[in-house]
């Protein structure tokens, strides 16, 4: 599944893979690997979108959420 979650900046992302915070850049990141190449998977999200898609604003404070199929 995938998660989300918010940079010290305010700025919303999602991830393929739950997230590691970067305390002392003040970002969230992940990893993946694909042909021996590590890349972040994470895309931008608009603001307001992680309260559309879980129903509860999210801080940089708070751990990444993982989305869930109903």
């Amino acid at each position: 599944m995938a998660w989300v979650a918010v940079h010290k900046n305010g700025k919303e992302g999602i991830f393929a893979h739950i997230p590691t915070r970067c305390k002392e850049l003040g970002f969230w990141y992940d990893e993946a690997e694909y042909g021996g190449v590590f890349y972040d998977t994470e895309i931008s999200l608009p603001k307001c979108s992680i309260k559309k898609l879980i129903g509860k604003d999210l801080t940089w404070e708070d751990n990444p959420v993982e989305l869930k199929e109903e």
